[in-house]
Parts: structure tokens; C-alpha cells; sequence
């Protein structure tokens, strides 16, 4: 595989792209060259595992955290999760959002039997308040993608303004195992209501097109029937 123009992007633009300083002749070109689509990918793997030494080093894991709302934990690992939420702020609202979604979802029976559901946390950003918060604001006036990762799993997203005030959303899945995720479900949802859905290429891309900015949730549902959920606030500005 090789890159669809020559010269091909150097290192520096490929790191540049990955933390959201490119430029959109940078952007435009990854999100159409394969290879280079690899590249970044390949970096964001890297720097994921760099980041999660010490980022939330003491937090429990979002799988820790779903195990520990249906009681499935023994009785020691759960007193030290109790504990750490009595002072975590950024685990108090990560498992909110996961009991806010079980409640709802009852209705779902195709989702009842979910292998696991996990809560992607944005990766680097910080709020006013110096934490990172769960649900994530992805607003228009933020520059480049940013990126998010839920136990090893890397999400990219980019959102971009597009027609008549709405949004375009394109994403990037990168795993160890990337091959598992050719043709996983990804649904946007507004309000618990389905608004849209594609499935995720070869190269770990999707995409929504026209979309209505606003608060919405994003699923990833697996093969395996895991699942991923990604809070999502942005406007058009």
C-alpha cells in the first residue's frame, strides 16, 4: 500500500493530525488515503498506550465500574470502588451515564444481551474545572479530531460543519484486533431515538453525513455484541 500522492505526508503532519493541529488540506487528505489513514491510526495506537500509564491511573476501569453496578464484584473490590467514588467526580458521572442507559433499555430486547457495555472517555482534554468530564462537549469552535478509548479500544472523531447548519461526523476505530471491527454497527441516536447508522469499514472508518447538531449518543455494537457508547455535544458555530 502507498500513499495516493507523492511525496507522502511526513511524521510531523501525521502526529499533527492525530492531536488536532493539522490543516484541513492534511485532514481532507487522510480521511482519503488508506494508507496514510494506517499511519495515523498506528500512532494513535501508540500514543494510547503511552497515556494510559498514567492518565485515570487510578480509576477503575469502565468494565470495573459495569461490574460493580450488577454486583458482580466480591465484596473487597467492590468496598475500594465504593470508596474511590465517594471522591471521583469523573467515575460518579461515568457510571451515571451507564445506569442512565441500562434504565432505558429495557425496551431494547436485541440489546439485552449485550457481551459488555462500555463508556468511552475522551482522552487529554480538560474542563474548566481541570477533570475531564464523561459525557464529553465536542463543540464546533474545537480544531482537528479528537480522541477517545474505552479498555485498549481507540475512537477518533472529527465533526465538521456541513450544509444548512448540520454536521458532519466521520470516525476511526483502532484496535489491536482490528479485523473484528469490519462491519460493526455504529448508531446515532438523539433522545434514546435511533437517527441514523452505518457500519464500519476495512480500514476501522465510518461516517454520518447531515446530521443536526445538538447532544446525541453514539453505539458501537460488536459482533460479540459489546458495546460502546460515546456521549456527544456540538454545534455549528
Amino acid at each position: 500500500m502507498k500513499c495516493i500522492t507523492s511525496p507522502a505526508l511526513d511524521n510531523v503532519e501525521i502526529v499533527m493530525y492525530v492531536d488536532g493541529e493539522a490543516d484541513e488540506a492534511v485532514v481532507a487528505h487522510i480521511q482519503q488515503c488508506p494508507f496514510c489513514t494506517e499511519r495515523a491510526r498506528q500512532w494513535t495506537l501508540s500514543q494510547n498506550r503511552l497515556r494510559k500509564q498514567s492518565y485515570r491511573v487510578d480509576c477503575p476501569t469502565p468494565m470495573e465500574l459495569g461490574e460493580y453496578h450488577l454486583g458482580y464484584l466480591p465484596d473487597p473490590q467492590e468496598l475500594v470502588i465504593a470508596r474511590h467514588l465517594r471522591e471521583c467526580l469523573l467515575c460518579q458521572r461515568e457510571l451515571a451515564v451507564l445506569e442512565d442507559f441500562l434504565r432505558n433499555l429495557a425496551p431494547e430486547t436485541d440489546l439485552l444481551g449485550a457481551a459488555k457495555v462500555l463508556i468511552a472517555r475522551l482522552m487529554g482534554a480538560q474542563s474548566e474545572n481541570n477533570i475531564t468530564p464523561v459525557a464529553p462537549a465536542l463543540r464546533g469552535d474545537v480544531k482537528g479530531p479528537l480522541t477517545f478509548e474505552a479498555d485498549g479500544i481507540v475512537i477518533v472523531l472529527d465533526i465538521q460543519p456541513g450544509n444548512e447548519g448540520k454536521v458532519n461526523i466521520l470516525g476511526q476505530v483502532a484496535a489491536d484486533d482490528q479485523d473484528q471491527w469490519t462491519g460493526a454497527m455504529v448508531e446515532l441516536r438523539r433522545e434514546d431515538q435511533l437517527q441514523s447508522s452505518t457500519e464500519i469499514d476495512d480500514l476501522g472508518a465510518f461516517r454520518f453525513e447531515g446530521t443536526m447538531p445538538g447532544t446525541k449518543e453514539m453505539r458501537i455494537i460488536f459482533k460479540d455484541r459489546s458495546l460502546i457508547i460515546v456521549s456527544i455535544i456540538e454545534n455549528s458555530a
